[in-house]
């Protein structure tokens, strides 16, 4: 079972003027499309054999609609079958690899 967990800083998407059922609709339309479960308010599931391909394909969707999303997130969790990543941190070290600033 792959899954993709937000969980938002209520305080922070007020501040910068969002909802949490914006920032979660660009996921939930990936979502549709991939038959990838909404489980739970903001955690997405989906098991078989393209699982974490499908799931894992909405982190870049979501980055490039809301470059500011480190800074909205308490906790962004991607778990393959126990084994989790913290998103953020992971993307943002990939910035440092690569040149590039985190908004």
């Amino acid at each position: 079972m792959v899954t993709l967990t937000f969980i938002f800083n209520h305080e922070k998407i007020e501040k910068a003027g969002y909802s949490e059922e914006e920032l979660l609709q660009p996921v939930r339309d990936h979502a549709r499309k991939y038959n990838i479960s909404e489980v739970e308010h903001g955690v997405f599931a989906k098991d078989g054999e393209d699982a974490l391909c499908t799931v894992s394909m909405a982190i870049p969707l979501y980055t490039d609609t809301f470059p500011e999303y480190d800074t909205l997130l308490n906790e962004w969790t991607l778990d393959v079958d126990g084994e989790k990543e913290d998103c953020i941190q992971e993307t943002r070290e990939w910035f440092a690899n690569h040149g590039k600033q985190a908004v």
